[in-house]
């Protein structure tokens, strides 16, 4: 003999479905909200990488310019050392 049922089962069977659907959905959003987290994270990151790159390239560009202006006025210097010494050696030989 099988008992009857009071129809309660129903109520508890579709509770316990609208839950798991409820759980899925809080699953899904949370997901996708770490998805987007991720990719924003990943974004900022390339920025940053960027901007470093950009800086140190730009400290190398000006440490090239900075060599070169050292090198423009050693020469210049020496020229003009050359020249000041021959002025000297020209009077003193007078």
């Amino acid at each position: 003999m099988s008992p009857e049922s009071s129809g309660l089962w129903r109520d508890e069977r579709l509770y316990v479905l609208k839950t798991l659907e409820e759980v899925r959905a809080e699953q899904r959003r949370q997901v996708e909200s770490a998805a987007i987290m991720h990719q924003e994270q990943m974004g900022r990151a390339k920025l940053d990488i960027q901007a470093a790159h950009d800086k140190i390239r730009n400290l190398e560009n000006a440490g090239s310019t900075l060599k070169m202006k050292n090198w423009i006025i050693t020469a210049v210097l020496s020229v003009l050392c050359a020249l000041a010494f021959e002025v000297v050696k020209g009077y003193l030989h007078k």
